[in-house]
């Protein structure tokens, strides 16, 4: 992929805040911090030309069965990071070139060169696991992943996390991992047809979809691949031994 045009400015200095940034070839910043998704969420929800009355009295619109908040009404919590992007995202298209930079809590800095597509799956994610009520409760499962990770890595990743909490318990934890698909198989669809109503951009729709496609990473056998995989890597480049003579 070629670099973009945002890539080669990127300076530590523009990034003070610990945030997901999504730099595009225009010099347009999105930024993802939490004040950001709380400050769009209610702008969105209160304005009746962002969101119609009808689309909020809509069945699809609505909380899951399951969630423990369905009975309260108001606006489902998974789709909150959404609304960051929604105006943004009417000039792009899934595979436009971008540049995304993470700061974490340490101060460290990761940047990565990618599609939109793939940079929202860090925001779909976040809607699942962080703001979903039904999502969050497998939110220390996704410890150490970070969003310029490859679906594969993330796959891993979540794995071995798994594999951990539940203390090495492999059949513990495949029954975890079923219940976690199943889980976050039934919000994704749930979230997808939640956005049909507000947004038209198939950028969020690749998302989310390629968000479910690490659960099914997940499937039976990927133990048995991920053992050889482990079996298999070697490092790669290491100088020859120096021999003194």
């Amino acid at each position: 992929m070629n670099e973009s045009k945002a890539a080669v400015k990127l300076s530590s200095a523009d990034y003070e805040r610990d945030a997901l940034y999504i730099i595009i070839d225009d010099a347009t910043t999105i930024e993802l911090t939490r004040a950001a998704i709380e400050d769009n969420a209610k702008k969105y929800w209160q304005d009746p030309t962002k969101i119609s009355s009808e689309a909020k009295a809509a069945a699809e619109f609505q909380r899951c069965s399951f969630c423990p908040l369905n009975k309260t009404g108001g606006l489902c919590d998974a789709i909150r990071p959404v609304f960051s992007f929604i105006e943004a995202l009417d000039r792009y298209v899934s595979f436009q070139p971008v540049t995304i930079v993470y700061k974490d809590g340490n101060d460290v800095l990761y940047t990565r060169t990618t599609m939109m597509q793939e940079a929202l799956r860090y925001l779909s994610v976040l809607s699942m696991v962080y703001y979903c009520q039904v999502g969050r409760t497998y939110w220390k499962y996704f410890l150490g992943i970070m969003p310029y990770m490859t679906a594969s890595e993330i796959a891993e990743r979540l794995y071995l996390n798994f594999l951990f909490l539940n203390n090495g318990n492999k059949k513990a934890s495949d029954d975890t991992i079923t219940k976690f698909k199943k889980d976050i198989t039934f919000v994704t669809r749930n979230q997808v047809r939640r956005m049909n109503l507000v947004c038209k951009n198939d950028a969020f729709m690749n998302a989310f979809v390629n968000a479910q496609i690490i659960t099914e990473l997940m499937s039976e056998g990927f133990a048995e691949k991920l053992e050889k995989d482990f079996a298999s890597r070697r490092p790669a480049d290491l100088p020859a031994p120096l021999m003194l003579i």
